[in-house]
């Protein structure tokens, strides 16, 4: 007799969809961090073929229909709305900005990253392989050892020197260590995880500058609180952020008396309050609508303004986009950091992602105040692959919950004993009415033999075993 043995059908589509999609996993989290130590326009160049890779791989397997979706439901959410109203805004202001061609670059840049990150978004598959999502977790600690690497191969003159390179790879560092960190921790690695921010802690340290320093400083902090109140960081996060973006005029003005008092003349941060008097505050106009898109950085090279003028995000938003613009960057962190609360309610393991994405948005929101966003075009696509990063690790928490045991006492029928002793009880098989006198209980008319039912089969008499033979 021959046997056929079932083998699960080839399907080359799939297959090629598949090596595809781990190539684009691999550029964007294990290259493009490398490459961002080495060279300037690695990050810009690397992101858009990444993405494209991901977009043929799930043109492949099916139509997409997942782009108009995630732009419906974007555009429908607040920060949705407010998000596509800055956009906007920021697309008018460069209508008065004295460099139009410089203006709709930097928005050209800005809205690439968009749509990098909705692509990438939107075209993942619903369920992400593990085995994709553990790149991100090479990538950071390669990256990491490759920046130990080099301070030990290379003086630290000569990397710091190299026009902000090195700590441009720095900087993208503290920020994909938080989407690593938070993939390990949900697949109960915790030792790898560990290892990972201490390698990159070294590497950071090691490296003593202080702008990367200070944001992965703010994510670990971060990360300790929403471990021990994850919505309580939530809400810390957004509330603080948005009030930062929206008040700082206001803070600026209340701290300069003080500022005044206790520090020297020339002193950094004396000039840094000034300047928000100085060049925010005293035109109306310009406090309202702005200069202008990407006006501040080349009225610095320039001279137009001091050159010891905030180089943070607050700063250049009010003073390119005015309070209009201020007002709708606020609510647009509020809301995106607030729709992220009810993580921890998804599938098993989605509660473990809520301290690194904390400390993710700590992190990103401490570099861009302290000036990561002048290099823009790489800033922007480097959080556009970052929130493409936490997205697939959270495409990748498909596991259940096993249903936890009850006891019989939970369920109807009454106390646990008298539910076992139902269950252990055989059941009475009326037999043919005996006399009163041979039955074991009185007599009702009609009487019954209690008789054990046979309930393993070698006590059955199985009366179609010879029919078997």
């Amino acid at each position: 007799m021959v046997t056929h043995t079932r083998t699960t059908p080839l399907d080359p589509a799939a297959d090629a969809a598949a090596l595809l999609r781990r190539l684009g996993f691999s550029i964007l989290f294990v290259l493009l961090p490398l490459a961002s130590f080495l060279s300037r326009r690695s990050t810009v160049v690397l992101a858009p073929v990444g993405v494209s890779l991901i977009a043929v791989s799930s043109i492949i397997e099916a139509p997409p229909r997942g782009v108009g979706r995630a732009a419906r439901a974007w555009v429908t959410r607040p920060a949705g709305v407010s998000g596509l109203l800055l956009l906007i805004w920021a697309a008018l202001t460069g209508l008065w900005a004295p460099d139009q061609g410089e203006a709709f670059d930097k928005l050209f840049n800005l809205l690439q990253a968009v749509v990098l990150a909705m692509l990438g978004v939107s075209l993942l598959p619903e369920r992400v392989r593990a085995s994709n999502l553990y790149l991100i977790s090479i990538g950071a600690t390669v990256s990491a050892l490759l920046a130990l690497v080099l301070l030990v191969a290379r003086p630290r003159g000569i990397l710091v020197g190299e026009i902000g390179t090195f700590e441009r790879g720095l900087a993208g560092l503290a920020i994909l260590i938080w989407p690593a960190a938070a993939w390990l921790e949900s697949r109960s690695r915790r030792g790898l995880a560990v290892a990972l921010v201490a390698v990159t802690a070294a590497a950071l340290v090691g490296a003593r500058l202080w702008m990367p320093l200070t944001g992965f400083v703010t994510g670990v902090v971060f990360y300790a609180f929403a471990v021990w109140r994850p919505i309580v960081a939530n809400r810390f996060i957004a509330w603080v952020g948005a009030g930062i973006l929206l008040g700082a005029p206001l803070i600026a003005t209340l701290l300069l008396p003080l500022a005044k008092l206790l520090l020297a003349e020339g002193h950094i941060l004396r000039g840094w309050l000034s300047a928000w008097g100085s060049l925010v505050l005293i035109d109306p106009v310009s406090f309202l609508i702005g200069h202008g898109l990407d006006t501040l950085l080349p009225a610095r090279l320039l001279g137009t303004i001091p050159a010891d003028t905030p180089r943070g995000l607050p700063f250049e938003l009010w003073f390119e986009l005015g309070a209009l613009g201020a007002i709708l960057a606020s609510l647009t962190f509020y809301f995106t950091v607030r729709s992220f609360e009810g993580l921890g309610r998804g599938p098993a393991g989605s509660g473990r992602l809520v301290p690194g994405l904390m400390a993710l948005l700590a992190c990103a929101f401490m570099l861009s105040y302290l000036g990561a966003g002048a290099a823009f075009p790489w800033w922007v696509t480097t959080l556009a692959v970052t929130v493409i990063a936490f997205w697939a690790i959270a495409h990748g928490q498909f596991r259940t919950n096993r249903p936890k045991a009850r006891w019989p006492s939970a369920l109807p029928g009454g106390t646990r004993r008298a539910r076992a002793a139902s269950v252990s009880e055989p059941p009475a098989v009326p037999l043919r009415p005996v006399s009163p006198a041979a039955a074991d209980t009185p007599s009702t008319g009609k009487s019954f033999v209690r008789m054990k039912v046979p309930t393993r089969p070698d006590e059955r008499n199985d009366r179609d075993a010879p029919l078997r033979k």
